[in-house]
């Protein structure tokens, strides 16, 4: 469904602006949706998603970073793009470049005063589920009533992805891209802006880091790939409480996973004090 971006040629000049990455052939509902809603650039991206598996304890202080080549291949950009995200860290203190070794986590980067640090990130993520739950249910519930073909179409597209996403892939926005043709299917843009608000939080807090933590991330996949299939079943076939009710269950779910695996990461922030 998507173009791919030329990705890890040794210098491939390929703009980091997120129009080139859509296939001609993509419906124009299906681009409307995975727009950005800071029109945040592909570098901004990654520069993002690294800074928040930093910040999360996910990379942890002193490790050494995937190779440019690696990080490009996962997040799906290519070798300026994250040479750009990579130099932006630099700058910032929270990596340190050894000639001839690679980029490494800086020792001081969750000291850093100016961010938030692991508990205060995985509040905020577990604040962003809290708030889906209050309003994705419902946008379920009418989605399932007011829906079009075309809205079903673009769900089923988005299931699809989702469905085709690979093992230790980052694009980040096929999840959402999902729950956002949801709302549209709703027919009321107050659900759609809705997630736009709270989209940082979802694609990077969540689901970038799932890609780059490669423990269990198949039968995560596998499980949030069911539960999505339930909440478009029952949307297709237009039963308003049974989309409500799996939303509820799916987001339920997401909300555990992110403990489970959020309390890890601030256990692992804290013993490495």
């Amino acid at each position: 469904m998507y173009a791919r971006a030329a990705v890890c040629g040794k210098d491939d000049p390929v703009s980091d602006s997120r129009p080139s990455r859509r296939a001609t052939k993509t419906p124009n509902a299906v681009r409307e949706g995975l727009q950005p809603v800071r029109n945040r650039s592909l570098g901004d991206e990654v520069y993002e998603a690294l800074e928040k598996l930093i910040l999360m304890g996910e990379l942890e202080r002193g490790v050494r970073l995937p190779s440019e080549g690696d990080l490009c291949s996962r997040f799906e950009v290519s070798r300026p793009v994250v040479r750009r995200a990579l130099e932006r860290l630099r700058e910032k203190g929270l990596i340190q470049s050894r000639k001839g070794s690679g980029s490494f986590v800086s020792i001081s980067a969750i000291d850093t005063p100016a961010v938030a640090g692991p508990e205060e990130q995985l509040s905020s993520i577990l604040g962003a589920l809290e708030f889906r739950l209050s309003v994705e249910p419902e946008a379920a519930y009418y989605a399932a009533i007011r829906r079009s073909d075309d809205n079903l179409a673009t769900i089923a597209s988005a299931l699809e992805d989702f469905r085709q996403l690979s093992v230790g892939s980052a694009r980040s926005r096929v999840d959402i891209a999902f729950h956002r043709a949801i709302a549209q299917g709703a027919r009321n843009d107050h659900y759609v802006r809705a997630l736009d608000v709270i989209s940082y939080d979802i694609d990077l807090g969540v689901t970038i880091a799932r890609h780059l933590s490669q423990l269990g991330q198949a039968e995560r996949h596998t499980a949030i790939f069911a539960e999505h299939e339930r909440i478009y079943l029952a949307i297709k076939a237009q039963d308003p409480s049974a989309a409500r009710a799996a939303m509820v269950e799916h987001l339920e779910r997401s909300r555990l996973r992110v403990t489970a695996r959020g309390q890890e990461v601030v256990r692992r922030s804290k013993t490495a004090d």
